[in-house]
């Protein structure tokens, strides 16, 4: 079984892009109670200039920081790999990564992805060899995007089967996100259709707050 490769990335550009992406997006994160981490200098600055934020990026950044973290994920990487990748190919009408990129940073929510192989994973108030858990939380995301858009499932949900996924697959070994109550309903759909992922889906998409 070939295997699943990693690449870092880590600069003062990304991490001036991350801080402005956060802040365009901070409406949102606020009304679905997420955490998320600005620069200390422009923290809760209202109509702050984009050369203040690079300022404020700049004086922060340290490569060494990073550097530790890519070295503790890579050696936490080699012992989890082949096991993400028979999640993957067990997972029936998944996405099937070949290789991710894992872009480190300090700031915006604890992790996000973007299709087809890519994540970001910040790297703040959690040690780094803890940081394997949203490498993994993240490759599942890719690898059932997909079929989350295709079907229309909502934020909420999708979060409860990546979830049910990592429980199952891992044990309990990691702790399982709080989540609003509604989203336990797709615990019964997954418990009688995993690894056939658009029997979950078809049935997910039909769980809503309402």
């Amino acid at each position: 079984m070939p295997a699943l490769s990693i690449k870092f990335q880590f600069n003062v550009e990304s991490e001036i892009e991350r801080v402005l992406q956060t802040l365009k997006s901070s409406a949102w994160l606020i009304e679905n109670n997420y955490r998320f981490l600005l620069p200390i200098e422009i923290k809760g600055v209202k109509n702050i200039s984009e050369q203040a934020i690079i300022k404020a990026v700049e004086t922060e950044y340290d490569p060494t920081n990073y550097q530790i973290a890519a070295e503790a994920i890579l050696k936490s990487w080699k012992g989890n790999c082949e096991q993400v990748k028979r999640i993957n190919q067990k997972m029936v009408d998944s996405y099937p990564l070949d290789k991710i990129i894992v872009r480190l940073t300090k700031y915006g929510t604890q992790g996000s992805y973007q299709l087809p192989n890519s994540m970001i994973v910040n790297i703040s108030n959690i040690p780094p060899e803890f940081l394997i858990k949203t490498v993994i939380h993240e490759s599942l995301h890719l690898m059932i995007e997909n079929l989350i858009k295709k079907y229309a499932v909502t934020h909420w949900v999708k979060e409860r089967i990546v979830d049910l996924i990592m429980d199952l697959e891992y044990q309990s070994r990691f702790k399982m996100q709080p989540l609003p109550d509604w989203t336990l309903a797709v615990d019964l759909v997954f418990k009688e259709n995993y690894p056939n992922l658009i029997p979950i889906m078809e049935k997910a998409a039909r769980l809503s707050p309402n």
